[in-house]
């Protein structure tokens, strides 16, 4: 018998008893699923955590920070240098910059003539949703007049905007903040690659940073991100912006690019999310191998089933390499097409993930493929003993058997 013969035998086979080979194959459709299902959440998961932290420096600008923040160890507030408006008013005297910002971050009540809620309070300039990954939804954002203005206007986030105003539009009305009244302009949403905002909601106050500086003045500024013009060498503009900050702090090590720092984390990340991601593939796989020996089991009942058909087969000259065969390629059958159907259904999984939650999915197209190439490799594992056993059937014992 030919390949193709070969194929049409074991799936007439397979049809005969169609439940029992559905059932067998479940097992392996369920572990290449799950794998595959895994790996792409993973993966997913791992590009938007790395998104959100190249998020913070935003194509074509420069983030420096106070040389505490990189050092190991958790640095006590007051030990970290913080800037001052010299610092900014420096940076932006050098060619090449086109704009110097900051942002600030905290937390404080946010009350109205009902409710107080504890929020987080982030000050920028007028594209702190590109910074923070957030979209206005309804109202609009603040812009650069209202930062320049110092005007006490914010943007609440959806959850907050709910917990305040229930039902009501929250577009014009005020919240107060440290005594301060503040007009609602926007209602924003966290984008997908805010991934744990998109899972936990966080309730969030936005404001201009000139506006959250006066209502906060406490807070002190330990970042300053430096847009850069287009066509401007970064890496050259950076390292003499850092040089002039610590010339006018008296202080070589005072501030540093973050590049390097955030880099780090980028691969410390990734590291972890891949590890996790293996360990949890590596549980998938084990419902695989135990799926491979389902199918050894159901062979093995096959070959005790047919062993008249083998005689037979043998008495009219088939030889125990044909035999072998026969059973061999059918169990490689049944762990191909329950690798094709796993394959389906956790592309179809992971699908769902990201079409369902804020989570991320990134099918990965090797494993696809190893995936389906291991279930080969399953078949003909799980499926030599029992064909094996088969070849080396007596065929006048086997003719005889009921």
């Amino acid at each position: 018998m030919n390949a193709l013969e070969l194929v049409r035998a074991a799936l007439t086979s397979l049809r005969a008893n169609l439940l029992r080979s559905l059932l067998t194959m479940l097992g392996i459709l369920i572990g290449v699923a799950s794998i595959i299902a895994i790996v792409a959440i993973g993966r997913g998961g791992q590009a938007a955590i790395v998104s959100t932290i190249e998020s913070e420096r935003v194509q074509n600008t420069i983030q420096i920070i106070p040389s505490e923040l990189v050092t190991p160890g958790l640095p006590q507030p007051g030990d970290v240098l913080q800037f001052s408006q010299a610092d900014f008013d420096l940076a932006q005297t050098f060619p090449g910059v086109q704009s110097v910002y900051y942002t600030l971050t905290g937390e404080a009540d946010i009350q109205t003539a009902q409710k107080t809620v504890s929020a987080a309070v982030d000050g920028g300039p007028s594209y702190l949703d590109e910074l923070g990954h957030f979209t206005v939804v309804e109202g609009r954002m603040f812009n650069d007049t209202d930062v320049i203005a110092h005007r006490k206007v914010a943007l609440v986030s959806q959850s907050l905007a709910l917990k305040l105003f229930g039902r009501l539009n929250p577009i014009g009305q005020y919240v107060e903040v440290g005594g301060t009244p503040l007009r609602i302009i926007g209602v924003t949403q966290s984008t997908q690659l805010n991934l744990l905002a998109g899972i936990l909601g966080s309730d969030a106050l936005y404001l201009p940073a000139t506006t959250c500086s006066d209502l906060f003045p406490g807070w002190g500024i330990t970042e300053m991100d430096i847009q850069v013009k287009p066509g401007v060498d970064k890496t050259e503009l950076s390292r003499r912006i850092v040089m002039a900050l610590n010339i006018h702090a008296h202080n070589a090590q005072a501030f540093e690019d973050s590049s390097g720092f955030l880099a780090g984390i980028e691969k410390t990340v990734g590291t972890i999310t891949a590890i996790l991601t293996a360990v949890v593939g590596a549980i998938a796989g084990i419902a695989l191998l135990v799926g491979g020996i389902g199918v050894m089991n159901i062979m093995l009942v096959s070959v005790t089933e047919r062993t008249q058909e083998i005689g037979i087969r043998m008495s009219l000259g088939a030889t125990r390499r044909a035999i072998l065969t026969q059973f061999l390629v059918e169990s490689v059958v049944i762990t191909m097409i329950g690798g094709g159907l796993g394959i389906a259904l956790g592309v179809l999984a992971a699908a769902v993930v990201h079409w369902t939650t804020p989570l991320p999915t990134e099918v990965s197209w090797w494993v696809v493929v190893g995936s389906f190439l291991f279930s080969g490799v399953i078949g003909v594992l799980c499926g030599l003993y029992p064909a094996n056993k088969a070849a080396r059937q007596n065929p006048i014992d086997a003719l005889r058997y009921e």
